[in-house]
């Protein structure tokens, strides 16, 4: 399935260009995210956006390989496994009661550039 990367980069921006990356070390203390992590909720709850989010960050963190480095930010040198650790930490603060798919069971997803017009049409919306 077709999913708009822009939609999915502008929530994980939220983690990984906003104030936790401007620690010495923001990946020795995960916690530090926490409020980037609530910031990305609250805006993809008001967006109407959560349940792509939840896919799609489930997507990454069973299936990183290649795609995961895609929404890595431009202000911290995030490898995949930091990424995945992060978006794990996201998904266990917003979703603590829906179990992660296992690698090869998520969601097979492809992160493609398209307009909010086409993603409109892909999804319905209006």
């Amino acid at each position: 399935m077709k999913i708009r990367k822009e939609l999915i980069a502008g929530y994980t921006r939220l983690l990984t260009m906003g104030r936790a990356v401007n620690a010495p070390d923001p990946m020795a203390d995960l916690s530090r995210f926490d409020a980037d992590i609530r910031a990305m909720h609250k805006r993809a709850r008001n967006e109407g956006n959560l349940d792509w989010l939840r896919l799609a960050l489930d997507s990454l963190i069973a299936s990183p390989r290649g795609r995961i480095g895609q929404f890595a930010g431009q202000q911290y040198p995030f490898d995949e496994a930091e990424l995945q650790a992060l978006f794990r930490r996201a998904y266990g603060m917003i979703w603590p009661d829906q179990p992660l798919s296992e690698p090869g069971d998520e969601a097979d997803l492809e992160f493609v550039d398209m307009s909010a017009e086409e993603w409109a049409a892909v999804t319905g919306a209006s």
